[in-house]
């Protein structure tokens, strides 16, 4: 469409001028000097093609480049449009669809200099720290490693110097104007894009948004475009992120199941040391202990060698894998797999007999992956046909020879990695697309999907699950403190809260997994980082795996696994995830059909007790009294219309409270069976009332055995008379004055019904 001077986006304007587009709030001008450009190549010469208005054309070198703007849900959508027209190839390396540069006269201003800033960094892959960084410097460190840059930084350039950058989206906040502004790519499917912030000293420099060509070749006569950046301003940085989110999967097709997967996975108490009997004691005893866990995951450590992912160590599975899988669905679970399907270690038998799968870099070696145990892991080219056939074959074969109908695959940002490919058309992100879609084609639609080590954005429509961050670890801090990425329960966390806008738009979030196990050598966690972990996974409310050997495990400590399952489904909200750069609060709104209440977790990242005061204004409570219940430490703390005090607030412990509007009648105050407090297990509450008598009758509904607690609230002039559990008369006891609660063990379901008088 062609553009007048200006348009109106919600609360923003747009001016185009000769030296590139200016965007302004009501109060002045938010992003000067606006330009694109195209960075391209002609017999090894670098070239740039600079563009300052929309919807007009620019020719050069037979590239023919447009520049567009659409008016998009208040805000503009904006990409680049490139077609060779000349008669000879042409090499592209990138597409800036946005840039502000101050050397060029350029400006960014939010309402304060930059030093006020927070930048939302989503990292590269799964494993990559994201987290809203404060610009003045933070928690962030480069570990400046080879392998960290391969892993983590894709983009990476020494000439950027001081810069921030963030994959497919990022928002930019300013703590003092409270202005935030979106830019955040809502196609992700065929190239890498990054969003970048440069600065010079304390002053901005640059905010780029760019799409990644890697140098492909661009034919005469072809034509592509860009991805599609959403630009938006707006004052809630999280709910632009989650509004993101939303698009994207909308665009993307996104594949978000109705429940997240539930189950047990091998990995974080074997190691790859696990047998096939190992594996079948666990399915046993999560029938014993009746926990409501579904998915049996064979992690790492099954297979010869990475790569040769049919071939069995004999020695763990001597009977092969079809009775493996077979004895897990007889026990009513669903098996699920691991795979590392775009790399090959160097001793393995695929890497020996197909050396031109791989992908190459310039000195026509065997591009390196990862390092596995050791042992280097070469990257598939997934653009090679026979590579694509080969992952349609094995995936195929796993699914329906050896029957798992749930697919891990691990490490697969490799496929994208930089280097010479079969298809010199193909870019980075399209090799891996094509390499998943290979497996999803393999496996079939009704197959869960679950990608780990992923470049998120490519993913998006193909996976029905994402891990979000590093490994969790039995120990809460890494092993080396300033690398984000290590495994560590408080890394893990980290991400996961920061990526808690993902789930469910994008696809089901796994955290990573549950440990619940006793303190003792290969369990460092201390109860209070132990609840943590199971509190925040149970408020992130995504997938939820347990990695211990439950046969070992202790009863009163399966009762943490217990309480975070089921899934809740829903994400709480990480409400200063822009303020701190570790979160210290997670709320979880909950409105039923018969009330409406709010579940918040607050974090002590320090390794020191400390006194944590909340404020329901901090919280976005309505202005109102509400009762106060502190979950872990089964107290009510009381009423309160203004703020509520966590004294002794533990190292590393989360608080979890419950925030429940004061009714005048009595009332359903929460229930102990799951961290979420009514959430997850109550299917249903019914209040029948007069002038002198209330009745409150709840149904309970959650898969397992388990013993919890109901409590009511009970205001003055009222008091408890009788109360049936499944129609059985059971005694209620005081907990607090004004609350009385009763104990049960829930097997299924069951109904329970109190009585009050006036």
């Amino acid at each position: 469409m062609h553009y007048k001077e200006a348009m109106m986006m919600s609360a923003l304007s747009l001016r185009f001028d000769p030296g590139g587009a200016t965007l302004s709030w009501p109060d002045g001008p938010l992003l000067r000097g606006i330009t694109a450009a195209v960075h391209y190549r002609v017999e090894g010469e670098a070239h740039s093609l600079h563009l300052a208005r929309p919807d007009h054309a620019a020719t050069a070198d037979g590239l023919h480049v447009i520049w567009r703007w659409e008016p998009a849900e208040d805000g503009s959508d904006i990409w680049l449009e490139v077609a060779n027209v000349g008669s000879a190839d042409l090499l592209l390396d990138a597409l800036d669809v946005f840039a502000v540069h101050a050397a060029e006269g350029g400006v960014c201003d939010l309402g304060s200099p930059p030093a006020q800033w927070s930048f939302y960094q989503n990292g590269w892959i799964s494993w990559s720290p994201t987290f809203a960084r404060r610009v003045d410097d933070g928690l962030y460190t480069d570990p400046g490693t080879p392998a960290y840059r391969r892993m983590h930084q894709p983009h990476w350039n020494p000439a950027h110097g001081s810069n921030l950058s963030s994959e497919w989206v990022t928002v930019v906040h300013c703590s003092l104007s409270h202005c935030s502004l979106l830019l955040g790519f809502v196609t992700t499917r065929d190239q890498l894009a990054e969003i970048r912030l440069d600065l010079d000293g304390d002053d901005f420099a640059a905010l780029v948004a760019r799409c990644y060509l890697d140098g492909i070749k661009l034919r005469p006569g072809e034509t592509l475009r860009s991805e599609r950046l959403w630009v938006r301003a707006g004052g809630d940085p999280v709910a632009l992120l989650e509004d993101w989110a939303e698009r994207t999967g909308r665009e993307m097709q996104a594949r978000v199941p109705p429940a997240p997967p539930t189950g047990w996975c091998t990995w974080y108490y074997f190691y790859g040391e696990n047998t096939a009997q190992d594996v079948l004691d666990n399915v046993a005893a999560i029938a014993e202990h009746e926990l409501p866990l579904d998915l049996i995951l064979l992690d790492d450590g099954y297979q010869t060698a990475i790569g040769d992912w049919l071939s069995l160590q004999a020695e763990k599975f001597p009977q092969g894998m079809e009775p493996v899988t077979a004895a897990i669905r007889a026990a009513g679970r669903t098996p699920g797999i691991w795979t590392a399907p775009f790399g090959a270690a160097v001793d393995s038998l695929l890497f020996a007999e197909h050396h031109d799968w791989f992908l190459r870099d310039e000195a026509g070696e065997p591009v390196v992956g990862w390092v596995h145990w050791g042992m280097d892991c070469y990257a598939l080219d997934c653009t090679h046909p026979e590579v694509l056939a080969w992952l349609r074959e094995t995936f195929g074969w796993m699914r329906r020879r050896w029957g798992f109908a749930f697919f891990k695959i691990d490490f697969i940002f490799a496929a994208a990695l930089p280097g010479r490919r079969y298809d010199p058309t193909a870019t980075r992100a399209q090799a891996l697309r094509w390499g998943v879609e290979a497996i999803r084609e393999a496996i079939g639609d009704d197959v869960f999907l679950l990608g780990c080590g992923a470049p998120l954005g490519v993913c998006v429509g193909l996976v029905d699950g994402m891990r979000v961050g590093p490994d969790v670890d039995p120990n809460w801090h890494p092993i080396w403190s300033h690398d984000l990425s290590m495994p560590s329960t408080e890394n893990a966390l980290r991400n996961s809260i920061a990526r808690a806008p993902f789930h469910g738009r994008l696809w089901a979030n796994d955290p990573d997994c549950l440990l619940v196990r006793q303190r003792g050598p290969d369990m460092d966690l201390v109860l209070n980082e132990m609840r943590t972990l199971s509190a925040l996974v149970a408020l992130l409310g995504g997938m939820t795996l347990d990695s211990d050997h439950l046969p070992a495990v202790r009863t009163g400590r399966l009762k943490y696994l217990r309480q975070a399952l089921p899934p809740a489904r829903v994400s709480a909200r990480p409400l200063d995830l822009f303020e701190n750069e570790r979160p210290r609060l997670l709320v979880l709104p909950v409105t039923r059909g018969w009330g409406r209440w709010w579940v918040a977790g607050v974090i002590n990242w320090d390794d020191r007790t400390t006194e944590t005061t909340i404020r329901l204004a901090n919280l976005g409570l309505p202005s109102d009294r509400y009762h106060v219940y502190h979950y872990w430490r089964r107290r009510y703390l009381g009423v309160t219309d203004d703020a509520v005090t966590v004294r002794r607030h533990q190292p590393h412990e989360t608080a979890v409270l419950l925030f429940k509007p004061v009714s005048e009648r009595p009332d359903l105050l929460t229930t102990t069976f799951h961290v979420c407090q009514g959430a997850a297990e109550i299917a249903d509450c019914k209040f029948e009332i007069t002038d002198s008598r209330s009745q409150i009758a709840v149904v309970l509904q959650k898969a397992g055995r388990q013993f919890g607690e109901v409590l009511f609230a009970v205001p003055e002039g009222w008091r408890a008379m009788e109360a049936r559990v499944d129609g059985v008369k059971r005694s209620l006891v005081p907990v607090a004055p004004g609350v009385v609660g009763l104990g049960l063990t829930l097997a299924g379901r069951a109904e329970v019904e109190v009585e009050f008088a006036h």
